[in-house]
């Protein structure tokens, strides 16, 4: 099958450029290579801060607050090891083991970078036999949600392999992949939702339909590069780069049309036709990684992917007009957004952006996005810094300013008046976007204040989510405990959560942002694997 869908990707349709020539993805969307004299210009590029406070009082608060944070975080893993080990998930309240991704231990290979780098050799050396001993030919029964793969466990071996250099997560993410590469055999290469190893079938989440979503197809290039380099085949990076070929190729943007705005795209896509179908552009669940990604896999490939860095480029300039907004309580946000007008809610997954943004700031040597990515924080940290319990809800909604808010129910009205933002979802699932930015930001200037958000959005977790079997959910920020725990602990609570709140406070050159590139899942990747433009 790899053979066969190898072939299928050098002589299907849809192809860009000089392919034959270049590596997928080199080319620009203007048909130009990188130059060499821009590579060498951001690779003098300095991501991380060199002014962090050294005074000896700092560091023994920094040491302790990174000891807090480790010894929560093993109090969660022996609980997982105790009930559940192995397992997918546990669930924190009833301790009981949960299968969610199709059994192959998604918590034990999400929480292997975080391990390896809180310095647990114990419990690294006996997760690293557990993984040996995984089959991926084998799950559940139940498809594979195939993006979710991808992230949780091919960017876990791989990040496990960089740091540790063990060739049994290089084989595993190698076996797992190859496998995956089996739901990118379809009629335009856009991979299917989910994918069931066990009968080779494909289907969508709702069904046997043939849709798919922007995050699902464009939160591969990252893993995919690096798993080509590491192996030395392009099959995964190709397969990858086709699906920017298609959705370049097939959808032209058209006012009036689902895909008005160049570089704005849809959420929904047909991967039979390749077009788009429905879903007004945001950075929310759904379409978040899919912009991460780009500014990301280009700096990976050491600013060779020429196409990546225009689709960025792209994708900001619409972003900044018809996504942002200002509030009525005068910060920025994020909505839900086109030529035709925005939608002004969010979600707690376009939180990541300002700290994707700061990124793409340092590596690009531009102060004015992160200008705008400091203003894109401050109404983010603050859906979690407002609350009683300093801990932001899933969803929430903002008033434009200078808009009316006659559409708005009286509770809406009074939340804004007393938060600046309404809850549309309050409840809280431990997901990490919010500390992610401003972990980046923190890193990025080395101003301590950010370091002591993250602190306080700590203390409000601590407080309210920890129970017996580790971190539980939240039904409602605004009540915390009292309003009701949720017995959800997904994977990414210790790829994610846990590694941005550690590494907040150890010192800043461990996991240095000018040494790596953070997947969407918190994996760590090397920036210094060099690429000269083939595999």
């Amino acid at each position: 099958m790899k053979q066969l869908l190898s072939a299928f990707l050098i002589l299907g349709a849809c192809v860009h450029l000089s392919t034959a020539k270049h590596v997928d993805g080199m080319v620009g969307l203007k048909g130009h290579l990188p130059r060499q004299r821009d590579i060498e210009r951001f690779m003098k590029s300095q991501v991380q801060a060199s002014n962090f406070t050294t005074s000896e009082s700092l560091k023994r608060l920094r040491a302790n607050r990174a000891a807090d944070i480790k010894d929560s975080f093993l109090h969660a893993w022996r609980a997982y090891k105790k009930y559940a080990y192995g397992a997918d998930e546990i669930n924190p309240l009833t301790l009981e083991a949960v299968t969610t991704r199709n059994g192959w231990g998604a918590t034990l290979i999400d929480s292997l970078d975080t391990i390896h780098i809180m310095g647990l050799e114990d419990e690294f050396r006996e997760a690293t036999d557990k993984v040996r001993a995984i089959n991926f030919d084998k799950n559940d029964g139940e498809p594979s949600k195939v993006f979710e793969t991808n992230i949780r466990y091919i960017g876990g071996l791989i990040s496990a392999y960089e740091l540790s250099n063990d060739k049994v997560f290089l084989r595993q993410a190698t076996a797992l992949a190859d496998i995956m590469l089996e739901a990118f055999d379809t009629p335009t290469g856009i991979p299917w939702q989910m994918w069931d190893v066990q009968t080779g079938t494909g289907s969508s989440e709702t069904g046997p339909s043939t849709l798919n979503n922007l995050a699902e197809i464009g939160t591969y290039q990252l893993e995919f590069f690096r798993l080509s380099q590491l192996t030395q085949d392009p099959v995964y990076h190709k397969a990858a780069q086709r699906v920017y070929d298609v959705v370049l190729d097939r959808n032209v943007p058209k006012k009036g049309s689902v895909y008005s705005v160049p570089g704005l795209y849809p959420i929904f896509i047909d991967i039979k036709s390749g077009k788009f179908i429905s879903g007004k552009p945001n950075l929310g669940g759904g379409s978040d990684s899919f912009y991460e990604y780009l500014i990301k896999t280009w700096a990976l490939s050491g600013y060779q992917l020429q196409r990546s860095l225009d689709m960025w480029k792209e994708s900001f300039r619409a972003i900044k007009k018809y996504i942002v907004s200002r509030g009525s309580d005068k910060r920025m946000y994020m909505g839900i957004g086109d030529d035709e007008g925005l939608d002004s809610i969010s979600d707690t997954f376009t939180c990541f952006f300002p700290g994707t943004l700061a990124l793409a700031s340092r590596l690009l040597n531009d102060s004015e996005s992160m200008d705008l990515a400091h203003e894109l924080l401050l109404s983010s940290y603050n859906t979690f810094a407002r609350t009683p319990t300093h801990i932001g809800p899933e969803n929430f909604g903002f008033l434009p300013d200078g808009d009316d808010d006659s559409d708005l129910t009286l509770a809406q009205r009074s939340e804004i008046k007393k938060y600046g933002f309404y809850l549309d979802r309050p409840y809280y699932l431990m997901r990490p976007e919010v500390i992610e930015s401003i972990f980046y930001f923190y890193r990025i200037t080395g101003d301590e204040k950010y370091a002591d958000w993250i602190w306080e959005i700590w203390q409000g977790i601590k407080a309210n989510c920890a129970v017996e079997g580790g971190f539980a959910g939240l039904r409602d920020v605004r009540l915390g405990r009292e309003g009701g725990l949720i017995g959800k602990q997904e994977s990414f609570v210790f790829a994610e959560t846990f590694k941005y709140l550690y590494l907040a406070f150890t010192e800043p050159n461990v996991i240095s942002l000018d040494d790596y590139v953070f997947s969407t899942e918190g994996h760590p990747f090397r920036r210094s694997l060099s690429f000269n433009g083939t595999f």
